[in-house]
């Protein structure tokens, strides 16, 4: 039998360690949170023929994996590891958009730019919520359209109507003078790996904007815990 090693590197993988306590993998079963992008470095102690549950790896993590005969499960790539995530990601979106702004829900105004599996997950809660919220897409607008109250194309956006913009799209499809129609007192919430405007410009003018990766394991980490559990079972039995 082999254990489950879980590299500890936020409260959801705290959380994920001691969830899998007393159970045990037929081989050793190494862990990482699936926000992080490996390099062979943090796979030195992965050995050969072992098993390896991660996010994503870059071109030197793949070579060892090739010369280890490692098996390699990306949770990224499971679609209901990604909807469970996706949802966490909405719930602290949320969370956010709260505590930053000064109005209530009833009150704001809100813009999700992207509609994959993020940008859904926060339109059906916000549809739940009663929120006013239109959406940007760059896919089409059909599928979009049966929450938002207008779904809109991501070009030429006028982005003065909103309280709230909450980005989920890994581009910089917003332009500097596009960005400059927000309002002062509107708060800038970008879930993409990559931001889609210039965030500096924005802080710069002193208004509230900021990138927020891996938000489950801040917001819910305990419950982020328990998806990855969940994942991680299925795979290594």
């Amino acid at each position: 039998m082999g254990e489950y090693i879980v590299c500890e590197t936020d409260e959801r993988t705290y959380f994920l360690k001691r969830l899998l306590t007393g159970k045990r993998p037929a081989v050793n079963t190494h862990i990482f949170a699936p926000n992080l992008v490996l390099s062979e470095r943090e796979l030195t102690q992965v050995g050969y023929g072992e098993i390896l549950v991660c996010g994503r790896t870059d071109a030197s993590a793949d070579r060892y994996i090739a010369e280890n005969n490692v098996k390699v499960c990306y949770m990224m790539r499971d679609e209901r590891f990604q909807a469970a995530n996706a949802a966490l990601t909405a719930e602290g979106a949320l969370a956010i958009m709260i505590d930053h702004s000064m109005l209530s829900l009833a009150d704001m105004h809100v813009l999700v730019i992207g509609f994959g599996r993020t940008g859904a997950a926060l339109a059906k809660l916000l549809t739940k919520l009663d929120v006013n919220f239109d959406v940007a897409t760059l896919a089409s607008a059909r599928p979009a359209a049966a929450f938002a109250r207008n779904a809109v194309p991501t070009n030429n956006l006028d982005l003065s109507f909103y309280d709230i913009v909450v980005n989920t799209v890994p581009e910089k499809i917003i332009s500097e003078e596009v960005a400059l129609t927000m309002q002062a007192h509107t708060v800038y919430i970008d879930l993409a790996s990559k931001p889609a405007l210039d965030l500096d410009a924005l802080k710069n003018l002193g208004m509230d904007a900021d990138i927020y990766p891996a938000l489950p394991a801040k917001c819910s980490p305990q419950s982020a815990a328990k998806v990855m559990k969940d994942y991680v079972l299925e795979v290594s039995e």
